[in-house]
């Protein structure tokens, strides 16, 4: 599992904006705060946010209060490669 993989979940104020719609975001933040229904990992992110600018708009939502994010635990590792199985 690589250092930048995150857990990515909305704040209250960005489940308010969503739900809201709040006027100050653009659709492609209201887009992004969509995908994050719930905790969601990097690498789903990923399959969605395919352009730079996209994860731009991710961490702008970050660094305004809206998203949130923790590093990634190896029980979250979406491919199960840093579980030990049958300790």
């Amino acid at each position: 599992m690589g250092k930048l993989e995150r857990i990515y979940r909305r704040t209250e104020i960005g489940r308010k904006a969503f739900q809201d719609g709040d006027p100050q975001l653009s659709p492609e933040h209201q887009r992004i705060l969509a995908l994050l229904e719930c905790d969601t990992h990097s690498d789903e992110i990923r399959k969605v946010l395919r352009r730079q600018a996209d994860y731009q708009r991710l961490l702008e939502l970050e660094a305004e209060g809206y998203v949130t994010s923790i590093a990634a635990e190896p029980e979250s590792d979406l491919d199960f490669t840093n579980l030990a199985f049958g300790s």
